[in-house]
């Protein structure tokens, strides 16, 4: 199992003007799988690139956007991330976000293996047909990766499966000494987290350019592209969503040549 985790240096929100958010190298950090599951919803990371990209095999897209109480997204965070896979990916029957209110049975800080077994026990919605299906669990914990001032907002663990630490954002919105837009946090992380279930970059999604960074895989070597292993932006300062770090040129080639838009 190859996850991607988005990390905040809490440091950097405390000191500086601009916020650096970065997504580390957990290669190193990745547990042993828990279970033998072959089902089409529980594949490596990037396994289902094409699939969600194209059309080809799913015309349609479904995705859960699980929460604990309390832990719902922002409305306006939800309409983004419609609008940004509506703008990616080739899907003429539709994109549909079904929202469900979960207990989890795990207790935080919630490690890798203990987010998997949340989702097997929660998810509803898989493959069907000709609609692929997608789950984004909003986390009433923290993540056990933590350290120090090093938090991790978000980790794409499966093919059509990430976690969202939406306890982080709101800790950090509630304490920080300078005001956070949680808005942009949750938007810029799940971005980044879809970039990677996309196969972003170089894991499922082929490279048409020498773009990859050699000393943090999976990530752009394109300084402020939402893929660069660390984004420097301003918009833990602002309320305006243009400064959501988007795809630099060369991850929207890579995603092109593969079936999107």
């Amino acid at each position: 199992m190859i996850l991607k985790r988005l990390r905040f240096p809490m440091l950097m929100l405390l000191c500086a003007a601009f916020t650096v958010v970065g997504c580390g190298n957990d290669d190193e950090a990745t547990p042993p799988e828990t279970n033998t599951n072959t089902t089409a919803n529980q594949q490596p990371l990037g396994t289902s690139a094409n699939d969600l990209l194209a059309a080809t095999a799913f015309r349609s897209l479904r995705l859960e956007l699980a929460y604990a109480d309390g832990f719902r997204p922002t409305q306006t965070t939800i309409d983004l991330i419609q609008s940004f896979l509506e703008e990616r990916l080739d899907k003429p029957d539709g994109i549909t976000i079904v929202e469900r209110l979960i207990t989890p049975t795990e207790t935080a800080p919630y490690d890798i293996n203990e987010i998997v077994a949340i989702e097997d026990a929660n998810r509803t919605v898989f493959n069907n047909g000709d609609e692929i299906g997608v789950w984004m669990f909003f986390s009433d914990g923290i993540s056990a990766s933590n350290s120090g001032n090093s938090f991790v907002l978000g980790t794409a663990y499966r093919n059509t499966s990430m976690v969202i630490y939406e306890k982080t954002f709101i800790d950090l919105a509630n304490t920080s000494p300078t005001p956070i837009n949680r808005t942009l946090l949750e938007t810029s992380t799940l971005r980044h987290e879809f970039g990677h279930i996309f196969g972003l970059v170089n894991v499922g999604t082929p490279l048409t350019s020498d773009h990859e960074d050699e000393d943090n895989p999976r990530h752009c070597n394109v300084e402020g592209c939402l893929m660069f292993f660390q984004t420097v932006t301003s918009i833990f300062n602002t309320s305006d969503v243009a400064t959501i770090p988007d795809f630099d040129p060369l991850c929207i080639a890579d995603l092109q040549a593969n079936g999107g838009l």
